[in-house]
């Protein structure tokens, strides 16, 4: 099966959008929650050393910018290597 990479990019830029909104509202509500969330995906690594800083509407909008861009390039390698691989 072979996938069509611009299709398999804009789901993955749709996902990790909606993804990164949910992520901003979480740290925006629950700091220290999302901190220790983020602490146990770093495995285990010290954050409480880190200062906690405050959001920026204008720092949200850059991160969602970037991170759909890095979602869609991300998800547009895997279709072409996922294709690649299936050529025989």
């Amino acid at each position: 099966m072979k996938l069509d990479s611009t299709r398999v990019a804009n789901a993955l830029a749709i996902v990790g959008a909606g993804l990164y909104v949910v992520c901003t509202f979480l740290v925006a509500a629950t700091p220290v929650f999302y901190r220790g969330v983020a602490q146990t995906w770093m495995h285990g690594f010290n954050l409480s050393a880190l200062p906690m800083r405050q959001m920026t509407f204008g720092g949200s909008i850059w991160g969602l910018v970037t991170f759909t861009i890095v979602s869609w390039l991300t998800g547009y390698a895997f279709a072409v290597i996922y294709n690649g691989l299936g050529k025989k």
